[in-house]
């Protein structure tokens, strides 16, 4: 063999040490645990971040597990209500890997984790979906307790399986939307349209009762308050006379004469005006005053 065939013999093989010496070194990051097999057999504890050393391949190889929370979307799927009819739910799941050995044991990798956490959600809402009505999902209320429950019904049956399976904890499940098929929408919709009009009917009805109540509260409040004032009016013109009948007679009483030509004089204030002639004998007692040597001193 030649020197050059021996230089590139030995470079091969440094190259091949090289490579070998690199990937018995691994590094995992702070969002990160490792999980190594050794012939394929797990080999705990797990690994936390940092720099790491192992056998090289295919004696060991590492997995890495992310810590993170992590989200399943956009799990869409046709299923059938309890009345026997469709509609289209889409939903999420929100999870993160709480025991790494677990689940690189029944999972490996992140691809395998949504598989499966999307048939364990699609056969959950199969469920609870085909438990309830259509009606619980297709309505006018913006606050959709049925809604809720469903996705708390979903998030029950799907974290203990998911946990104790494969190591994921599943924190929160629920629905984003749900519709109906394109075929079905036009009678529904129409349905909506007629329990929205009634709906809007009922508030009327409940508006005008409501209305003609208060109106009539306020009439009687009205009818009590006039009357409580006419008998206040009442009594207080009641009151005025008393004591003008009294200043009267006081005045009566003190000099009658004078009292007799100030109601003389008001008489002819009543009777007398420029479109006024009266015809009564000169000695009527009306003329009495006219006469300026009978006025009182």
């Amino acid at each position: 063999m030649t020197g050059k065939g021996r230089g590139i013999r030995t470079a091969i093989v440094a190259l091949v040490l090289a490579a070998i010496v690199y990937d018995c070194f691994y590094v995992i990051n702070e969002t990160q645990q490792g999980v190594l097999t050794n012939f394929g057999r797990i080999s705990p504890p797990v690994k936390q971040p940092g720099l790491h050393v192992k056998w090289p391949r295919p004696i060991s190889r590492v997995y890495k597990v992310d810590r993170r929370l992590q989200t399943l979307t956009d799990v869409s799927h046709e299923l059938i209500t309890e009345d026997q009819k469709n509609i289209l739910i889409s939903g999420y799941l929100l999870w993160r890997i709480v025991d790494p050995i677990l689940y690189v044991e029944a999972i490996r990798t992140g691809a395998n984790a949504a598989e499966r956490l999307r048939d364990l959600y699609l056969s959950s809402s199969g469920i609870v979906v085909s438990n309830k009505a259509r009606d619980a999902f297709i309505s006018l209320g913006l606050e959709h307790e049925d809604l809720h429950e469903a996705s708390r019904d979903i998030l029950s049956s799907v974290a203990p399986i998911a946990s104790a399976n494969y190591g994921i904890e599943v924190l929160k499940a629920g629905i984003i939307e749900y519709t109906l098929p394109m075929e079905n929408r036009p009678a529904v919709i129409q349905r909506m349209i007629s329990e929205r009009a009634r709906i809007a009917a009922r508030y009327r009805s409940e508006g005008e009762e409501m209305a003609i109540r208060i109106e009539a509260l306020a009439i009687n409040e009205h009818e009590k308050l006039m009357a409580e004032a006419h008998a206040e009016a009442t009594a207080i013109l009641g009151e005025a006379e008393a004591e003008a009948m009294a200043l009267l007679g006081r005045a009566y009483r003190r000099d009658p004469a004078f009292y007799r030509f100030i109601r003389a004089l008001d008489s002819y204030d009543l009777i007398i005006d420029k479109n006024t002639t009266l015809m009564l004998p000169a000695d009527n007692e009306l003329f009495r005053y006219l006469d300026s040597r009978t006025v009182p001193r």
